[in-house]
């Protein structure tokens, strides 16, 4: 066994078992700030592992679908943070009452896993925010790290942070209840070469447990994903013989909190053997079922590695796929060195790793207790359960949703018979988003082509062949348990995680009209009276929400000049303000008629849709069973705008909400007027550079010429003789004076 420790700041074992807490009061590896109100450490948890998880009063979610490449810097996200919401305010459609409760993008490139809640703590995955010596933030890498429920102690550093953004992983709990991080390394160098490796790290201690070393490939539960255990397949190598990897492989499983091998391997005789530099072989894992086979036992190559029973094989080697884990049951494809038909089989725990009685080796079923001869095509179905008891299952085909039962002989049989397997949908090829039952009926919610993401849609697989396959003259057109029908027309980001069902309600990232650009949540709640509605039920709803989109595109686009797309705006923002300030400021900045664009008789119509009354009052008759408006925001919505129907879980961070805002008005309205620009304004760049360019030059000679000329005025003046003011003298009759005398000489007194 190899151990390897990671990064864990301010941490020590022995304080966390002294204490009995993760960090120590006076460690600086956690922040955070006022803590939330609330009590968030009673209840239980429920849906962990994907984008939104229940505990007590409250749902814990993240917020839309960011990039690993966005501000991560703790405080700034608000797309792709963590928030809840306490499930009484999404119940009452409060939608707005969301609190942040970590301030970091939760991200993960794998999708399969998302977010976990443990005692009072939530864990996740985040892009790191370390700098390379280029200083290049490392956004591709992931750093795994935990948070208090309440907001506070949320980690600085990480318990592991790994360079592939895609890895597998999930948060889960061991036998001694404590927290595991288990994830599959790929191509992992930790001794000179490249190889998937499993790893579990103990929250606690921060010991990083190296499972299995240069593992193929490596199975978690599908549907619990707080499940410790993991299965994984491994050829068999002779290391004192040669190299060279066997033609037949092994199942293996391992739990989390697994420290030890359940024995001793030996590589005494292997030349030049340093366990530091290569321990060749690392496994900690129970070994499930071996491959090999008679020939193999006949040569001398049975190793350390086999079964006890190896030697007493007779048959061919096998080799096994790893096909689903489920249920405590997993499903594997088994190829032979005779036969390269991928049979079907099921290993139940029970049987095989809880068996004291199980061999690996000689415990392989006979070909003839195969589920399906052919299960070439086994990674496309959802197995069903009643109890631990195999019902059968879901298929994904080409043709549409199959249903497939176990018949008498305990069996799938090869292709449809009408009978054990028959279709349930025709047409594309669907993917299955999650099962859920309502009332006495199971459904499977899906998803097919003709979206801009997984459309929803939804049908009970209760039924059997007759019940889908009807006529129309035996209500073939009548809506029932069995009638596929679509929920509204809600997208939802299809390379995110899938939606996720919550109190009847459904969570997605939301990829409908006009939000692809967003991928904000958003929730659509199918209750009615308190109750999941049946298919009946949706179908009416559907109907009301495709009539508002009817009526409001039959507007006479010549009667009511530019309605139609104020209608569309008000459905989307419920806003009736706008509207009239954007035609005041038309009347004030260009001077416009008050009714250029709108006439009075469609501001009249306008109010009346934004305020659900005249024409767009709600027909209480044909709205039945539906409320005529539902709380909302603290307010009331009626059934002519979106917001009825879905609408945005907790907010957008400011600058979605303000683009999305932005293309709304864009989209339906006219442009905000602005002043008509002045000549200068109107001017190209080119043509303003040159006029400024010619009025500073000119200035500068005005400027010039103010100060030169006074200058040389007065340079002049220094140079010119000085002439003083004469006397202007009368010589027409005083002869006496002399006209020639200058003022300057003295006359003799008379």
């Amino acid at each position: 066994m190899r151990k390897i420790f990671t990064k864990i700041v301010c941490f020590s074992a022995a304080a966390a078992t002294a204490l009995g807490i993760f960090f120590v009061s006076a460690c600086t590896n956690t922040r955070g700030g006022k803590p939330l109100t609330g009590d968030y450490a009673k209840g239980e948890v429920t849906s962990n592992g994907g984008f939104a998880v229940e505990k007590g009063d409250y749902v814990y979610y993240v917020n839309g679908k960011e990039a690993n490449t966005a501000d991560n810097s703790f405080g700034t996200p608000v797309k792709g943070a963590l928030m809840r919401i306490a499930k009484s305010d999404l119940s009452a459609h409060n939608y707005n009452k969301a609190d942040i409760v970590v301030p970091e993008i939760v991200y993960s490139g794998n999708n399969n896993s998302g977010i976990y809640v443990y005692d009072n703590y939530v864990y996740y995955a985040t892009p790191s925010t370390e700098k390379n010596s280029d200083g290049e933030v490392q956004n591709s890498h992931l750093a795994f790290k935990r948070a208090k429920l309440d907001g506070t102690e949320s980690m600085k550093n990480y318990f592991v942070q790994y360079s592939d953004s895609s890895i597998e992983y999930r948060y889960v709990k061991g036998e001694n209840g404590k927290v595991y991080l288990l994830y599959v390394a790929t191509s992992e160098n930790l001794y000179g070469t490249a190889y998937t490796n499993i790893h579990s790290v103990n929250i606690e201690t921060g010991e990083n447990t190296l499972l299995a070393y240069n593992v193929d490939a490596v199975m978690f539960d599908e549907t619990d994903l707080t499940n410790p255990r993991i299965y994984y397949t491994m050829k068999v190598t002779d290391f004192v013989l040669n190299s060279t990897a066997s033609n037949y492989n092994q199942i293996w499983t391992v739990t989390a909190d697994t420290t030890t091998a359940p024995k001793e391997y030996k590589f005494e005789d292997v030349k030049d053997y340093d366990p530091e530099k290569d321990p060749l072989y690392v496994n900690l894992g129970t070994l499930v079922y071996d491959g090999i086979g008679k020939i193999e036992g006949m040569t001398g190559s049975i190793t350390q590695f086999n079964a006890p029973e190896a030697a007493e094989i007779d048959r061919s080697a096998y080799t096994y796929t790893l096909s689903k884990y489920t249920n405590k049951t997993l499903f594997y494809t088994r190829t032979s060195s005779q036969n390269s038909t991928a049979m079907l089989f099921a290993a139940k725990e029970a049987d095989t790793i809880k068996n004291p009685a199980h061999k690996a080796a000689k415990g392989n079923p006979e070909n003839a207790d195969c589920l399906l001869r052919d299960g070439s095509n086994a990674s496309t179905f959802t197995y069903l359960f009643d109890g631990d008891k195999l019902t059968g299952a879901l298929i994904a085909s080409a043709d549409g949703l199959l249903r497939a039962k176990i018949s008498s002989d305990g069996k799938f049989t090869d292709k449809a018979d009408n009978l054990n397997t028959y279709a349930v949908t025709r047409g594309a090829q669907p993917t299955l988003l999650f099962t859920e039952k309502h009332g006495d009926k199971n459904y499977v919610y899906y998803s097919v082509s003709g979206g801009n993401g997984y459309t929803v849609n939804r049908i009970s697989y209760d039924g059997e062949y007759s019940d889908y396959a009807k006529l129309p003259e035996d209500g073939a057109d009548e809506i029932n348990a069995y009638t596929s029908v679509r929920v509204l027309d809600l997208d939802s980001s299809s390379d995110w995680y899938k939606p996720e069902f919550i109190d009847g309600q459904i969570l997605f990232a939301s990829e409908t009209s006009n939000m692809t650009d967003y991928d904000a949540i958003m929730v659509c709640d199918l209750r009615l009276n308190g109750e999941v509605m049946d298919n009946v039920q949706l179908d009416k709803y559907n109907e009301m929400y495709e009539d508002v989109a009817d009526r409001i595109n039959e507007t006479d686009d010549e009667v009511y000049e530019n309605l139609k797309n104020a209608l569309w705006y008000a459905y989307y923002t419920n806003d009736g303000e706008y509207l009239g300030e954007l035609n005041k400021a038309y009347m004030d900045i260009k001077g416009y008629k008050e009714e250029h664009f709108w006439s009075k008789e469609s501001v009249e119509l306008f109010g009346n849709f934004v305020e659900n009354k005249g024409d767009w009052a709600t027909d209480a008759e044909k709205t039945k069973p539906f409320a005529t408006e539902k709380d909302f925001n603290g307010g009331k919505v009626a059934p002519n705008k979106r917001d009825y129907y879905y609408s945005i879980l907790g907010f957008m961070n400011e600058a979605d909400a303000k683009a999305y805002d932005e293309l709304l008005k864009t989209t339906y309205l006219q442009p905000y007027p602005e002043k008509d620009p002045t000549w200068f304004e109107s001017l190209s760049a080119g043509a303003k550079a040159g006029f400024l360019i010619g009025v500073i030059g000119g200035g500068l000679l005005v400027i010039a010429a103010a100060i030169v000329i006074p200058v040389l005025l007065k340079r002049r003046k220094k140079k010119m003789p000085v002439y003083k003011k004469r006397i202007k003298v009368d010589t027409t009759d005083d002869k006496n004076i002399n006209v020639y005398e200058t003022e300057d000489e003295t006359r003799p007194e008379e």
